[in-house]
């Protein structure tokens, strides 16, 4: 049995966050989601913001403001908290966070070079 890397787990986060507005989820599958994107969310800033502040990376120039959107669409969204009704509010919200790492994700790829 294969052993379920880091990058596979949050593949399939993402995927079940994208999926979660066509499915019925329970709304503690919906908590659970909310917590480990969050988590994710907070392993990539970091990241994002060591490669914003690098010599590589000229102030003010594009790749510049692709890691300050980022690092700025990441914590906007994580200043909101996951409602606590309704099942479409829910899913919008954990989809959202999914967006946000792939925006932190695409960020790191293709201004640093480094595969997240």
């Amino acid at each position: 049995m294969e052993q379920e890397t880091g990058t596979d787990r949050v593949e399939s986060l993402i995927g079940e966050a994208f999926d979660a507005g066509r499915q019925h989820v329970p709304h503690e599958r919906f908590v659970d989601l909310d917590k480990l994107l969050r988590e994710e969310i907070d392993r990539l800033v970091p990241m994002v913001e060591q490669l914003a502040g690098s010599s590589s990376v000229k102030y003010r120039s594009r790749e510049w403001y692709a890691c300050d959107h980022a690092l700025f669409s990441a914590d906007y969204q994580k200043s909101l908290r996951l409602p606590d009704f309704g099942p479409l509010a829910c899913a919008l919200q954990v989809a959202e966070l999914a967006r946000r790492i792939r925006e932190l994700q695409k960020v790191l790829r293709e201004v640093g070079g480094v595969q997240p």
